[in-house]
């Protein structure tokens, strides 16, 4: 794991199930749950901030399902590089994408782990998709829905961030019926990864 100082550090998550095993332990003085999606992780962290400048550095610990594509496996951990907000739905032509600026952000990536670029869009991809909706999307491996809004946040407070993310699915329309069989388990052993042997 990146090194990183406790006294000034928010570990965080999207609920509570992600950040349990840390929460009440000493050694963490500032671990909260900021919510699902990119619109609550972004105005809760907002407030967090706001009212605690101590912070300096943000690590994210979530699930992520993996596009079909992608290299990684299911059941492991990865460290992702980038964070970008792609919509299928306008990848597709049903909707139109909206403008964001920039249209992505860097992680601080752990070399421990695999690396990729996360897609972090506003709803649950429910598509089969065997292979990319549009090439711009070759180049992504991940999806979570939290990291966009947490990082867009952090960046306007000059704040790095750090995300390790349990793969729990392969993205797709049982996406969520495996993340459900999986997240709980996959979300200890990461969590364990923080803590003193």
């Amino acid at each position: 794991m990146l090194p990183f100082n406790p006294k000034q550090t928010l570990v965080t998550g999207a609920f509570e199930g992600e950040v349990n095993l840390l929460k009440n332990h000493p050694q963490f003085p500032y671990v909260k749950e900021m919510g699902i999606g990119n619109l609550e992780q972004a105005v809760q962290l907002f407030a967090y901030l706001n009212q605690n400048p101590q912070i300096q550095n943000i690590v994210f610990l979530g699930s992520c399902g993996v596009y079909p594509w992608s290299k990684t496996n299911p059941n492991t951990i990865v460290s992702p590089n980038v964070v970008c907000s792609l919509e299928l739905s306008a990848s597709l032509g049903f909707t139109k994408q909206l403008p964001q600026s920039p249209l992505s952000f860097p992680l601080v990536a752990d070399p421990m782990f695999a690396s990729g670029i996360c897609n972090a869009p506003t709803c649950i991809t429910l598509q089969t998709m065997d292979s990319p909706p549009e090439g711009n999307w070759r180049t992504l491996s991940f999806e979570n829905l939290e990291l966009f809004g947490l990082t867009k946040v952090a960046n306007e407070f000059k704040i790095p961030v750090t995300a390790y993310l349990a793969v729990t699915n392969i993205v797709g329309p049982q996406g969520s019926t495996e993340w459900a069989k999986h997240w709980r388990e996959l979300s200890n052993k990461l969590q364990s990864y923080f803590l003193p042997a």
